[in-house]
Order: C-alpha cells, then structure tokens, then sequence
C-alpha cells in the first residue's frame, strides 16, 4: 500500500472521502486522528493493519490511551489533547527518568556522530550540572529560556531517518497533535526511525505522570 492510499484508507475512519482524481491527501488532515478513539482506543488496532510492522506502532499508540481517565469523558466537554494528571512522584523517581533521558539522548548523539555533526549537543548534554524539579505550574516560564541547540540537533538526527513516502507518514500531523509535542511524536513512532536505543522512553514515563522535561541553563527541569 502506498502513501495515498494509506491515506484514503484512513480518511474512511473519519467518514470523510475523496475522489479518486482529486489532488494528494495531505498529513494535516490527520491532525486529531488519534482523538476519534478516545478515551479507551477501542478500535485504533484498524489504523495500522495494512502496515506490514503496524504491530509496532499499535503496541506505542496503546500506551496513550492506558493513561487516560475514562471518567473526564462522561461530561459535555472531553479533553482536546492526551494529558495525563500530575501525580504525587517521589522527586527521586522524576530526577532518575531525568538522568536515563540525558543518557539516551547522548547514546543518540554517540550513534548518529559518523553521519551528522552533533559533537557540541553531546558536549553539551555532558554538561548538564543538574536535573532540577519545578514546583507545580512554573516549568512554562522555564520553556521561554530553553536551549535551542540540542532540540536543532535531535529534529536533525529524525528528519534524516525518515522516509517521507513511507505510508505511516500520512500520520505524522496525527502523531504531533496528540501532546503538540514533537518528542512525544518521536517516542511513540521510534519504530519508524532504525535508530538504536529508546531514548525517548524515561520522557514518555515523565510525560504519562503528568510532567514535562526542558532543556534550559545546562540543566535539565522538569515540571508539571
């Protein structure tokens, strides 16, 4: 199957449909998709059958629907976005995922440093001096003052991975617009990429206990 008619497939799920000579589907159509199953996922799984690896991205987009709270979907008004609610974490356990995601990102870094120059994001991921924890509804502040190099380098490193006439790209919009969070996008399609490692999964942990992660100052906060 090949990128349009993944397409076409999918815009069947969204009772919408095109003709057949009408001009190519694009990704921002799907922005959303993945809301149309909340809260429970029930009936997601048709999404990805005609993928040959579609187990692999069934088993990530799983997990988003798992932390939801089926009792914020009873009233009239249903949450937009896949939020999870900031738990009561011992700070131990936040700085942990914090340390884990410094180092998957810097064995990233290691990985990818024969195919792209991203020796001064290692050298500053090396440098961080802390993981630092926020008190509740401050780390938005902290974002203003982030440290944009090692985000350049990290979009760098995926946009040379992907394959964008592979039909899972139809879903790229769809994968970004269920936090508004590209490394959210990144963890939950990491299949995709033939990249080692999981980097991005002690930020996934963080993100699904309702807290979020910015790099800012050589340190690393996070917050809820």
């Amino acid at each position: 199957m090949d990128k349009q008619s993944y397409a076409r497939y999918l815009l069947h799920f969204m009772n919408d449909e095109m003709d057949s000579d009408e001009s190519d589907i694009d990704e921002a159509q799907f922005y959303g998709y993945f809301q149309m199953y909340m809260p429970d996922g029930k009936g997601v799984e048709a999404t990805f059958e005609p993928l040959e690896d579609g187990h692999a991205y069934l088993q990530r987009i799983l997990q988003i629907y798992e932390m939801l709270n089926p009792e914020d979907f009873r009233g009239p008004a249903v949450p937009g976005y896949f939020n999870s609610k900031a738990g009561d974490v011992p700070n131990e356990i936040l700085i942990d995922y914090g340390r884990q995601f410094i180092q998957g990102l810097k064995d990233l870094m290691l990985e990818f440093s024969k195919k792209a120059d991203t020796i001064d994001s290692a050298n500053y991921l090396l440098g961080i001096e802390e993981v630092r924890i926020l008190p509740p509804g401050s780390i938005d502040g902290i974002r203003q003052k982030y440290d944009p190099e090692i985000y350049e380098t990290i979009f760098d490193i995926i946009s040379e991975q992907k394959e964008y006439d592979e039909p899972i790209e139809v879903l790229d919009e769809a994968y970004y617009s269920i936090a508004c969070d590209y490394w959210i996008s990144y963890y939950l399609q990491w299949h995709r990429y033939k990249l080692s490692g999981d980097p991005f999964a002690a930020y996934f942990e963080l993100y699904r206990r309702g807290y979020s992660a910015v790099f800012s100052e050589n340190k690393l906060y996070i917050g809820s």
